[in-house]
């Protein structure tokens, strides 16, 4: 499958971070995946306890019909971090 130019697909793991009683997800790194099916099967893996992660994110980062720059949470499972800047 092809991604088109104007979109890309990107998976987020999270991993427990901090010390005995205060831990939290955290973010572990984007990976930018070719396809849409590549991102949601890493999903896939992490749902099925086939990785260590405690959670992950599927995001969908496109451009809109008004030529704006657009960010979109396909799909989540787990434990994530909800991280604002």
């Amino acid at each position: 499958m092809h991604t088109p130019q104007n979109e890309a697909y990107v998976f987020q793991a999270y991993k427990m971070e901090g010390r005995e009683g205060a831990q939290y997800a955290w973010p572990t790194g984007l990976v930018s995946c070719k396809s849409k099916q590549e991102a949601l099967m890493r999903l896939y893996q992490v749902k099925s306890g086939l990785t260590d992660d405690v959670g992950a994110s599927v995001f969908r980062f496109y451009v809109g019909e008004d030529g704006a720059p657009r960010t979109e949470t396909l799909e989540e499972v787990g434990r994530v971090a909800v991280v604002q800047a």
